[in-house]
């Protein structure tokens, strides 16, 4: 079971909600606020796992709560009139954006995505490591910059990731490019640990397990050909090197 709490100005949308939620038995409300000053006096007290919130709202922004969760982990979906918000919603890092009045059925479909994007949030970091204990059989969830959908999948799916700009760029297994979103290396390097992942430069982590063949050029670029890729990975000296590197690894190492 998750916890929630509803932020929405408007009492009656946030009894419809709390209604709503009531045919879904793995969602627990906590409780409802209609503004963001009382939203982060709820919040210093308990800590939900996600937080469905309104975006227009008078005086504070529900876009203005957002820097305020820090570092809490806590799950946020838009629930507003408004669809102009929704790509803004996605890019902030929203599990979901709900349209108002929401639907039974709407409701019904977003909820294993919320309950999947919460259980990667509350996965555990093993001690000292920087290492997460997910495995590839584990299942993953981030928004797709500049759009309103969001894509789960399990680690093994994941070939490579590139860091770009203020974005990071996904490569999939059977899919023709590679999908944004605003998670940043870092992030990524804590969940996706070795011996499966490796990092070979600041802007590259690849899934080791799915590399097929490799094509070295000393002086220039060299070529990685990973299993459910359309196109090789071209790769810079310094990230061959590494690669290299990882590959002459004796195995009990």
């Amino acid at each position: 079971m998750i916890s929630a709490l509803l932020i929405d100005d408007e009492p009656a949308a946030n009894q419809r909600l709390s209604r709503l939620l009531k045919d879904h038995p793995e969602v627990q409300v906590l409780g409802a606020v209609e503004s963001v000053a009382a939203a982060l006096d709820f919040l210093s007290e308990k800590k939900p796992d996600v937080i469905f919130l309104d975006v227009d709202m008078p005086g504070r922004t529900g876009m203005d709560l957002l820097p305020e969760l820090g570092g809490l982990q806590i799950a946020v979906v838009f629930v507003t009139a408004h669809e102009r918000y929704a790509v803004t919603a996605f890019d902030a890092g929203a599990v979901d954006y709900l349209v108002k009045p929401v639907s039974p059925q709407r409701l019904a479909l977003m909820i294993p995505r919320l309950l999947g994007a919460v259980a990667i949030r509350n996965t555990p970091l093993a001690a000292n490591s920087g290492k997460t204990t997910l495995q590839p059989k584990d299942t993953i969830s981030f928004a797709i910059s500049g759009s309103k959908k969001r894509k789960i999948c399990r680690l093994s799916e994941i070939i490579w990731i590139e860091a770009m700009q203020n974005y990071s760029l996904i490569q999939l297994r059977n899919l023709p490019t590679a999908l944004p979103t605003r998670r940043s290396l870092n992030d990524w390097q804590a969940l996706l640990g070795e011996p499966f992942f490796y990092r070979l430069n600041r802007s590259l982590i690849i899934q080791l397990e799915l590399l097929r063949s490799t094509e070295w050029n000393p002086r220039s670029e060299s070529r990685l050909t990973f299993e459910g890729a359309a196109e090789p990975l071209v790769i810079g000296r310094h990230a061959a090197a590494r690669l290299k590197e990882i590959l002459n690894k004796p195995l009990n190492c």
